[in-house]
């Protein structure tokens, strides 16, 4: 699948107050007009099911908790291995994950279930287009397609608005004022809520999203008991995968105009804030509840690290889980990393220096 063949765009099943926050901000530079009249049209007319969905599920999606179960969280940025790792982890029976079909058609996802799941299952991808990973309308998916339609206060809008990067600074970064930020709060626990109520209340949620490795100190709040396990790899395939995701999947849900420099120098940026916001808090984070580990290490030996992850976490029943992880290494052992060209000597510099502080925290060569 490439860009061209992506279509459709995320905001499909969004909500009128969502879509006139957005467009109210935004308004003046997108360009993509028609594409707006197509979200705003499949909008209006899901709106019935949207109620009849929340009128019906709501005051049982409210009951759960986490404080018996807290979630796992997979993080770090993107392309350093959190699909590969949230793939491996979601094999063992006690975890449950956010699917990608309730991702996409999260706000009717509870009552389309059976009629709508097996058709995105005949019309979705066989792999995701950034790097022909397997996909299907269960695939373990990022919550954050989710908030996406839920609420303007997503980091994810960035993608959508590369121009406003003010989604990725107040929602990613928490560079917000306490009013926001505590309204943030109150809808990612309902999302998380109702990622749980769909799933069946019984298993730890297992959730994977780049966006909340520069969150870890706001979801250490919400959910005290909460484990994370961050992914990191070398810089520079980090910034020639993040780029390769933008042209190969990014763009197509673009509704401004971006140029490749921007996208080089957003790139760039939003990594050398993530990772440094992340390398600041983590030091508050208690060594039972956080686990480091590399893609390399992963791509290596996968059963090792896992073990290595169960037992720095104190996750339990690694060996029942075990002939899962077995099954799903050896079922894709044949599988090939993108190939890139060498990066030039000019963005090789400007990495040198701007990510310097990354290649030294986890001893990368330069």
């Amino acid at each position: 699948m490439s860009q061209k063949t992506i279509k459709e765009h995320q905001l499909y099943i969004s909500s009128l107050s969502v879509l006139w926050r957005l467009w109210r901000v935004n308004r003046k530079s997108i360009v993509s007009k028609r594409m707006c009249f197509k979200i705003l049209f499949f909008t209006i007319i899901s709106a019935p099911f949207r109620w009849l969905q929340y009128l019906y599920f709501n005051r049982k999606i409210q009951k759960i908790d986490f404080k018996k179960k807290p979630p796992v969280f997979v993080i770090g940025h993107w392309r350093s291995g959190t699909t590969h790792l949230h793939y491996l982890l979601s094999q063992d029976p006690q975890f449950s994950h956010l699917e990608a079909f309730q991702a996409f058609f999260f706000r009717v996802a509870l009552i389309s279930k059976k009629t709508m799941r097996p058709l995105l299952n005949k019309l979705m991808p066989k792999t995701r287009p950034q790097d022909n990973v397997l996909i299907n309308a269960a695939a373990p998916t990022e919550e954050e397609h989710c908030l996406t339609n839920l609420t303007h206060r997503s980091a994810m809008h960035s993608f959508f608005f590369p121009k406003n990067q003010s989604y990725f600074t107040e929602f990613h970064l928490f560079k917000t004022t306490k009013s926001s930020l505590n309204k943030w709060k109150k809808t990612y626990n309902r999302m998380l809520q109702e990622i749980a109520f769909y799933n069946g209340i019984k298993r730890t949620l297992l959730l994977k999203n780049p966006h909340n490795t520069g969150r870890i100190t706001v979801l250490k709040e919400l959910y005290p008991e909460a484990k994370f396990i961050f992914i990191h790899r070398n810089p520079y395939e980090v910034y020639q995968s993040t780029v390769h995701l933008y042209n190969t999947t990014i763009k197509s849900q673009f509704l401004q105009e971006y140029s490749q420099n921007a996208i080089s120098e957003t790139v760039i940026n939003s990594y050398e804030l993530v990772m440094k916001k992340f390398i600041k808090e983590r030091n508050a984070i208690p060594k039972s509840q956080l686990c480091e580990v590399s893609f390399t290490e992963l791509s290596k030996d996968p059963i090792h690290t896992l073990k290595h992850i169960y037992s720095e976490l104190n996750i339990a029943d690694f060996e029942k889980a075990l002939p899962f992880f077995e099954q799903y290494v050896n079922k894709n052992k044949g599988y090939k990393k993108n190939k890139f060209t060498p990066l030039a000597d000019d963005v090789k510099r400007k990495l040198k220096d701007k990510w310097s502080f990354a290649f030294s925290t986890w001893n990368y060569t330069r």
